[in-house]
């Protein structure tokens, strides 16, 4: 392979003082030699076309600088420091690039006692854009320093996660299957396949199936709360559940900034959002003009899944679809599954993840899915009402794709906690539900012998004693 640093310092243009935004790198930045190779895995076509590219024009030295003068530490409780991702020089940090993506390829989740490692290589990529302006901006297709589009490494951050995707559809992925099959966390009696060899991939484990019992319509293992009342919404899935704090506006100006809150029982990060709305001419994607101006100042909730938990969403309430549409990579100002910048925010370790604070506002520009259904329930004196509920499925991460099912079609009529609407595979899941102007105060309400927790079966989140 041609030597990218050979290139770059021939090219004459990487001097320490030639930074565009005139911020000196360190006098051996561009360092020298070639970039390690790259290990021979399912995604060496992505990384090898990635790392080539950075070698064929100077600027990404320029960039990779940048970025890395904006590495922020994590918070204290991760335990890490300085950010994995500091380097000295240049070759340094995309052999870091390289390195890491090389074994995120076909890295496959394990069971450790009563852990699991399954954000791993999410979690660590997590900090190359934590809090770091120039990281999320090249993540998500600019370039950091001009601001102008370059999609080097968004683009090769959706091929190599279509690489990783096709490695998880493969036998070799299920080396593990039978880890997560034992463990009690995933409750496996709940689900139609039960045994490590009735999964021929590691995805046909992550998106099993639940035993569902179709002359009743019913989900045995997870009962709906009162089926007869059709102002009663459900979970659409399992997850952990959080009130939206921000306002649902038609746009959002970009105006208003995040700062921070001083709360020092909380070793995280915790950002206050109230005031930084979320633009739901961005959210709900193509979805009709009209439609959209019910939300407007409306209510909502976010659920978010967890690796080990069931993988389909279904219906929040009762009712017919109106409106479908996945909005891919490309496609109306979307940027791709990842660069969300405050991961400790967004996922502390307390294990609150979605809390008050985070901010939903940065998943406009995220691939994700939007179904709306038209409800229709009883008001207090015998009237009517007619409201709008958006499922907002999001791919995060390393999930490829959201997945429509086959009937998931405008026209349908569903049935809360019944119809199922969709699936994720392996990566970082995010549910949103919206609710039209005045129909729901968005806060989570449950009844008498509902859960509304689960005792820790082993080491709490964020103990590391």
């Amino acid at each position: 392979m041609k030597s990218f640093i050979t290139a770059a310092i021939a090219a004459g243009l990487l001097s320490a003082a030639s930074s565009p935004d005139e911020t000196a790198l360190p006098e051996d930045w561009v360092g020298s030699g070639q970039p390690a190779a790259v290990a021979e895995t399912a995604c060496a076509p992505s990384i090898n076309a990635f790392i080539q590219a950075l070698g064929g024009d100077p600027k990404y030295a320029q960039i990779l600088g940048a970025i890395n003068g904006g590495f922020m530490t994590p918070p204290p409780g991760y335990n890490i420091s300085p950010n994995p991702w500091a380097s000295a020089t240049y070759p340094e940090l995309v052999n870091k690039i390289s390195g890491t993506f090389s074994a995120w390829c076909e890295f496959l989740p394990q069971i450790s006692g009563d852990q699991d490692d399954g954000l791993k290589y999410i979690q660590q990529f997590a900090w190359f854009y934590y809090q770091n302006p120039a990281g999320q901006m090249f993540v998500q297709g600019t370039d950091p320093l001009t601001g102008a589009p370059d999609a080097l490494m968004s683009n090769f951050l959706e091929a190599f996660t279509v690489e990783r995707g096709a490695y998880m559809d493969t036998l070799a992925s299920t080396r593990y299957v039978a880890q997560w099959v034992d463990d009690p966390r995933i409750e496996i009696e709940d689900y139609q396949l039960r045994q490590p060899s009735d999964y021929g991939t590691w995805n046909l484990f992550f998106a099993r199936n639940i035993t569902i019992d179709t002359a009743r319509q019913t989900i045995p293992s997870r009962p709906v709360t009162m089926p007869g009342r059709n102002y009663v919404v459900v979970s659409p899935t399992d997850c952990i559940m959080n009130p939206l704090v921000q306002v649902l506006k038609e746009q959002s100006t970009g105006s208003s900034v995040r700062s921070v809150i001083n709360n020092p029982l909380e070793a995280d990060t915790v950002i206050d959002v109230k005031n930084y709305p979320i633009s739901l001419d961005r959210l709900l994607g193509n979805a009709p003009a009209a439609l959209k101006q019910t939300f407007i100042g409306g209510s909502g909730l976010a659920c978010v899944l967890m690796p080990n938990t069931y993988h389909h969403f279904h219906s929040p309430v009762d009712g017919e679809i109106i409106y479908t549409e996945i909005i891919e990579v490309g496609t109306n100002g979307v940027l791709g599954t990842y660069g969300y910048y405050d991961f400790p925010n967004w996922a502390p370790m307390s294990g609150d993840v979605g809390r008050p604070g985070t901010d939903f506002s940065q998943f406009e520009v995220f691939q994700r899915g939007v179904i709306i259904i038209r409800v229709e329930y009883d008001g207090i004196n015998g009237q009517t009402i007619t409201g709008y509920v958006a499922s907002i499925p999001v791919g995060l991460d390393t999930i490829g794709s959201v997945v429509f099912d086959p009937a998931t079609k405008t026209g349908a009529v569903v049935k809360k906690g019944y119809t199922r609407l969709g699936n994720f595979l392996y990566g970082g899941s995010l549910n949103i539900l919206l609710f039209s102007k005045g129909i729901s105060s968005g806060v989570v309400q449950t009844r008498l012998g509902n859960q509304i927790t689960l005792l820790n079966a082993g080491t709490p989140p964020g103990d590391t004693e």
